[in-house]
């Protein structure tokens, strides 16, 4: 038996048709002593009843569903989650995607034999079997990992990482008022208090690709959480970083707000116009916003880059 309990936690909703793949490639771990807790959001076709059966198969296995005075959401899910578990080590992971059989091992064996907050693993995306690879999700090591991250340079999805608990206990977990971009703002935020992390290089988890993704697919809010995320992320670091890398990501998110901007005034919808005009002018002080504008006003390539580009952070 391994000695170091590790917690898999997994928000659920609607996934009969896949929940039980998944749980397989749970079963099948090569480390055997993790407890993996299920926290349903409200589901209502037979997710419940495939997931009690692998309860009365495994009691490894636990299912609760969401406190009806929590906000619904996968990230209300995944902070009730943890305050469930009971492991050394936390693994987030996601109800619609596959665990490589050793991915609990490597990343413990790592942890065990080093003073690292936590390890990242790589992985792919992929569509009807594991073997049609859309994308890897390879993008884990720098020499600047916050700002890189932030940048959309490192990617961490959120099945990736395996944390020591004692790193999280203190720390607030994912933000509840955000439909998208979780990962993003949480690691960020995360990075900003360590990158003593390390990177495994190696295909540990398997993303699906399909069209019922547990995060809402609606555009409204998908922009609204893109804008929040960006005002989060830049008020958590701004106080942290040296007057470089301060230039450097204001610039960055000048160009987001601009891409934002385009987008809310596609979607005709006032509030949302608003909000992004509100954001931006909270990102920047005035005479760096006027020399940017300047700049942008000048190399209208920029622009062109910017607009013609699908935004990936």
């Amino acid at each position: 038996m391994n000695s170091q309990l590790v917690s898999i936690i997994i928000p659920v909703f609607n996934r009969e048709l896949l929940i039980a793949e998944t749980l397989d490639s749970i079963l099948q771990q090569s480390y055997s002593n993790w407890e993996c807790i299920i926290v349903d959001d409200g589901s209502t076709d037979a997710t419940e009843k495939i997931i009690l059966k692998y309860c009365k198969k495994d009691s490894r296995f636990k299912y609760y569903n969401r406190p009806t005075d929590r906000l619904k959401g996968a990230n209300a899910c995944r902070n009730y989650g943890f305050e469930l578990s009971q492991g050394d080590y936390i693994q987030w992971f996601d109800s619609d995607d596959l665990m490589h059989k050793d991915k609990l091992k490597k990343e413990v064996d790592l942890l065990k034999h080093s003073s690292a907050n936590f390890v990242v693993c790589e992985g792919v995306e992929y569509e009807g079997n594991t073997q049609n690879v859309i994308q890897y999700w390879n993008n884990i090591c720098s020499e600047n990992p916050l700002i890189d991250h932030i940048m959309g340079k490192v990617n961490f999805h959120t099945n990736g990482p395996l944390f020591r608990r004692e790193f999280l206990n203190s720390k607030k977990l994912f933000n509840v008022t955000l439909q998208r971009k979780q990962e993003w703002e949480f690691y960020s935020r995360l990075l900003s208090f360590s990158t003593n992390y390390i990177c495994l290089n190696e295909v540990l988890y398997y993303f699906r690709s399909h069209e019922n993704s547990i995060n809402g697919n609606n555009e409204i809010s998908t922009l609204y959480s893109r804008i929040k995320a960006t005002n989060l992320i830049f008020e958590n670091v701004k106080n942290r970083l040296d007057k470089n890398s301060l230039a450097i990501l204001r610039e960055h998110f000048l160009h987001k707000s601009i891409f934002h901007f385009k987008l809310a005034k596609e979607s005709k919808k006032i509030n949302l116009i608003y909000f992004s005009v509100k954001s931006t002018f909270m990102l920047f002080n005035f005479d760096f916003f006027v020399k940017a504008i300047k700049k942008i006003i000048y190399k209208p390539k920029i622009l062109n880059n910017i607009f013609s580009k699908n935004e990936n952070r």
